[in-house]
């Protein structure tokens, strides 16, 4: 039976001077640890055992029980007329055309009768919606970053599709004097905040001030008492969610023991 000392215990450590054997830290058989190991920056110090994630700089961090989700960067299109014939609305980097009739090409939205309508048929163009032929080119296959929305009669509204900080990058951009985007891009898109849980540590992590890797536990069953925690983990509810929704290959249960 090998015993394992707690050097470093976290909140969720019984004492300073106790170890934990084993069988305490496992509630089944014990996980073999990944072949792959992960990077460890040069100033982290890491105990045994510590749940981890990868932070944002891809070496393993803590992690952390507060997240908050990333946001999705927008835009807004106002059409304050019907628009013109081959008046370009630009997003990212496909382009769409106003055109009296569409034909097949791809891109081709047509004018409507009232600025409501013309806003409809883009926003069917771009999310691949009803009307490919008649309201917009057929060869139109939708737009591959983002989507769109009616915010209000004549304004289409635009939704990056993956939250984050990228989303700011995607140009929005019109020529025509009836038609006018917010912004030059798309604004408002955050990343998480947050390290999501990913392992638990096999050994020790000691800050050298040099970079360094250590294999994680991605699966087994974990006694969370026996688990170095970073302190927003606070409550047993807290600890035994923090994998569920981690990513393949990580299957790791976290329970008390009964």
């Amino acid at each position: 039976m090998t015993s394992i000392p707690f050097a470093q215990p976290g909140m969720a450590a019984r004492d300073v001077s106790e170890t934990f054997t084993s069988a305490e830290i496992f509630n089944s058989a014990i996980p073999h640890p990944v072949t792959e190991d992960f990077p460890v920056a040069g100033d982290v110090a890491l105990p045994a055992f510590s749940v981890v994630g990868l932070a944002a700089t891809d070496t393993l961090a803590m992690a952390t029980f507060v997240h908050v989700p990333g946001s999705k960067a927008t835009g807004r299109l106002v059409f304050s007329g019907v628009g013109a014939v081959d008046d370009a609305i630009t997003i990212g980097a496909t382009v769409y055309t106003l055109k009296a009739a569409p034909t097949t090409v791809a891109g081709q939205v047509k004018i409507g009768a009232t600025a409501a309508e013309t806003a409809s048929n883009l926003i069917a163009a771009i999310n691949g919606g009803a009307g490919a032929g008649t309201a917009y080119g057929s060869l139109t296959t939708p737009h591959p970053d983002v989507s769109a929305q009616s915010d209000a009669a004549g304004i289409v509204g635009i939704v990056a599709k993956t939250a984050g900080a990228p989303g700011n990058a995607i140009a929005t951009i019109e020529t025509g004097a009836a038609i006018a985007f917010s912004n030059t891009t798309l604004v408002g898109g955050a990343d998480q905040i947050g390290v999501a849980p990913l392992g638990i540590t096999t050994a020790p992590v000691v800050d050298t001030d040099v970079a360094q890797r250590v294999a994680i536990y991605r699966a087994g069953n974990f006694n969370p008492d026996a688990l170095n925690w970073d302190v927003s983990f606070n409550t047993d509810d807290k600890r035994e969610a923090a994998f569920r929704s981690a990513p393949a290959p990580t299957n790791i249960l976290v329970r008390k023991r009964l």
